[in-house]
Order: C-alpha cells, then structure tokens, then sequence
C-alpha cells in the first residue's frame, strides 16, 4: 500500500470492517465459483506474488475453464517473466498489475491466488473478500494468529470461499496413509514426531541500498511498519525476520504440524512449547535457526 501512519493491526481492522459495510452487496457463493462465462463456466482468476505463484499460474494454464487474466508483483520484471509464460501457451495475455487492488476493481475477476510474502497474506485475503472474490491464500495462512481470526470473519461476512494452501492434503500417497491411519492399521495414535532439516547458509549482513529501479518497495512492505531497504532482504530472506516472517516454523515446518494434526484427528494445541536459538551464523536473521516444539 501507499505510505501511512496505520499499524499492521489498525490495517487489518479498519480492512475487516470494511468486510461489514459490503456483505449485503456480495454475491452468494455455495460451494463453487462464480462463473464468469455462463457458457463455457470460464473462471477468471488473479495471481498475486510471482515466485512461489508462477505454480498457480502453470497450473491455472493447464485447466480448460480457467483465465490467468492477472498477474501481480511488485517486481516489474517478474510481471513481463509471467506475462510471456503465459503467451507462450497460446492462452489469452494476461493484464500485468504492481497494486493488486487493481485486481479487485476489475468486477470480472471470480478469484485471488495470494502467493505473497506472509505479511500480506491477511490484509490481501480480506480486501479480496470485501471486493467479492474468492481467495486461494498461500501457507501459513497469516503473519499472527489474531489475522487468521479476522480472515475467517472476512470470509464469512461475504460468504466468499477461501481456501489455505496445506498442498499435502492433496497428495495421493499422504491421503492414502492418513486412511490407513485413521482405520486403525497401527492401533491407537497417540503421539507424533516431525521434523525439517535444511542447510541453510547464511543471509549475511545487509547494506543499505538504492531500492532497485523494477520494484515497489513501498508497496512490497504493504501494511507493515516502514524499514529501510537493505540489499539482502528482497525477495527470499524476509522469512528469517519477524517484520514479515515466521521463520523456518512458518515456512516449512508448518506442512509437518498440519499433517500431525490430521493423523492423530485432533484440533487446535492447548499448550506449546519452544526452544530455539541462533547458532553458528552471526547474520541479520533474526527467527530461530534451530529450534525444538511440543505442542
């Protein structure tokens, strides 16, 4: 967003009250999409975020009923990469936005694909519910918990379908195990174990820096409290600082305490614990880089 003196909580309350005031304008969605084109049931959807979301895009391509008719970044020469992987499978060229709110404004769009950093994921979830439209929203669904409570209201006030990306509850081989599981094949679950390793090195120590000329900084930081550009930051090691991440817990972790949940049918934790630290590197990463849960 533009720059303002709004806090990340003020943002996304003044945005969920916004929910509120539309409600009685919003089209009732049960269960599926809108279609856009009656006639052939053409689904007309947004990407938000072009790395993690040029999947989105490839696999929007690959189905027969779905539009790519935007792709979103604050980084103009990803929008011109996504743009041309898109023309090059002969599908109609997509309309290449930095603001996504553009996307919102456009009354044919029937869905958001939200593959930003996780501080956006959120404010840009309950916008698109505002504006009508249905969200596919990256993992982890929102940068704290209290967001996810807020998404869920958005949500329900415009009877939008949102959806949270825990892609491993589509695979086949996982959902044939959980079955397995759950039928008994191991007798009673009681107790789950996960874990995630990774080598990662360090991010070093940031300089700043001129912000480069193909992206909107401003409007990458969105509703989060201002900070200097620093050229070690965009666009991957943002994860490892609290400003916008969650660290490895929230990046990778969260697939294997989702599938934990699942196999032993349980809700939510009634009490966690956490040991972590950051060991070996002296860098700007500020989340844990080894670190021990119970939950």
């Amino acid at each position: 967003m533009m720059k303002s003196d709004l806090s990340r909580r003020q943002f996304i309350q003044k945005s969920a009250l916004a929910t509120a005031t539309l409600a009685s304008t919003s089209p009732l969605i049960k269960g599926k999409m809108k279609a856009q084109d009656k006639s052939s049931n053409r689904i007309r959807v947004g990407v938000m975020g072009l790395s993690r979301g040029m999947s989105h895009v490839k696999n929007a391509l690959e189905s027969s009923n779905v539009e790519v008719a935007y792709v979103c970044d604050v980084d103009q020469e990803r929008i011109n990469r996504a743009v041309s992987v898109v023309e090059k499978k002969n599908a109609p060229k997509p309309k290449g936005v930095r603001d996504f709110r553009r996307m919102l404004d456009d009354k044919d769009i029937d869905a958001i694909m939200i593959a930003t950093c996780n501080h956006w994921h959120a404010p840009a979830t309950i916008l698109a519910c505002s504006a009508g439209k249905n969200v596919y929203v990256e993992k982890p669904g929102s940068h704290n918990p209290q967001e996810a409570l807020w998404m869920v209201q958005a949500a329900r006030k415009h009877q939008r379908v949102v959806q949270m990306g825990n892609q491993r509850r589509t695979w086949p081989a996982i959902r044939e195990a959980m079955a397995r599981l759950h039928s008994g094949v191991i007798g009673e679950t009681t107790f789950a174990r996960c874990w995630y390793d990774n080598a990662r090195g360090s991010i070093g120590r940031g300089k700043k820096a001129p912000v480069p000329p193909h992206l909107n900084y401003d409007l990458w930081q969105g509703p989060a409290p201002r900070k200097e550009y620093k050229d070690n930051l965009v666009h991957y090691n943002w994860h490892w600082h609290w400003h916008w991440g969650n660290g490895e817990l929230g990046n990778n972790g969260i697939h294997a305490l989702d599938l934990a949940r699942w196999g032993l049918n349980v809700d939510y934790a009634e009490k966690i614990t956490y040991n972590g630290g950051r060991y070996h590197y002296m860098d700007d990463q500020e989340t844990p880089r080894y670190g021990y849960c119970n939950i």
